[in-house]
């Protein structure tokens, strides 16, 4: 985007009223009607938004050229609503403008990152279902609960204090839950063993 010259940086808001540079412009906007000036702002900053739109893509099939365009114009008009220019009224409109295309490009990239493929009859799923978890182990009384809490105590060595903070009870509660696993585990063990 081009600056510029001194000659186009003024327009006529309507055929009373004086010209305007871009700074007075956005002022207007600010302050003012914004459905009056809305229009006079998007209409003299047309061969910049026309420029900038060009370099942005759309993300089919759920957003077309169409709804870029309408994005940058309204990201450009909610930044000149707050924005207070601190450059050259010449450079006005292509900082406003970049500002805007900008933040559309950052929209555009989360909506393209964010699309799926789309779910049709040819994508079929798996006949067999997953796998039931199926424990084949001598210790039957004893349950996956009591299992996975006599490995965590006696192979991983884990502190019977830290288990009890977890589990919200006393180091004693935990101590005690510990030998009644470790209890019905023998039990299951020694049953075996009585066997003939």
């Amino acid at each position: 985007m081009e600056p510029i010259s001194d000659k186009t940086a003024t327009t006529t808001a309507g055929p009373d009223q004086p010209e305007l540079s871009w700074t007075a412009l956005l002022e207007a906007y600010r302050v003012g009607p914004k459905e009056k000036w809305s229009g006079v702002l998007v209409e003299r900053l047309g061969p910049w938004l026309a420029s900038a739109r060009q370099r942005l893509f759309a993300v089919p099939p759920y957003l077309d050229d169409e709804d870029v365009a309408q994005e940058l114009v309204f990201v450009v008009l909610r930044i000149a609503a707050r924005w207070r220019p601190r450059c050259e009224d010449r450079w006005v409109p292509r900082k406003l403008v970049e500002a805007a295309e900008d933040r559309v490009r950052a929209w555009l990239c989360r909506e393209r990152s964010s699309q799926t493929d789309e779910l049709t009859d040819e994508l079929r799923a798996s006949e067999v279902p997953e796998p039931e978890l199926v424990l084949d182990t001598p210790i039957g009384k004893a349950s996956v609960e009591d299992l996975r809490l006599i490995y965590r105590v006696k192979v991983l060595g884990e502190p019977i204090s830290a288990l009890a903070q977890r589990a919200g009870i006393s180091p004693r509660q935990m101590r005690h839950r510990v030998k009644e696993a470790r209890e019905r585990a023998r039990a299951a063990v020694s049953a075996a063993g009585d066997r003939p």
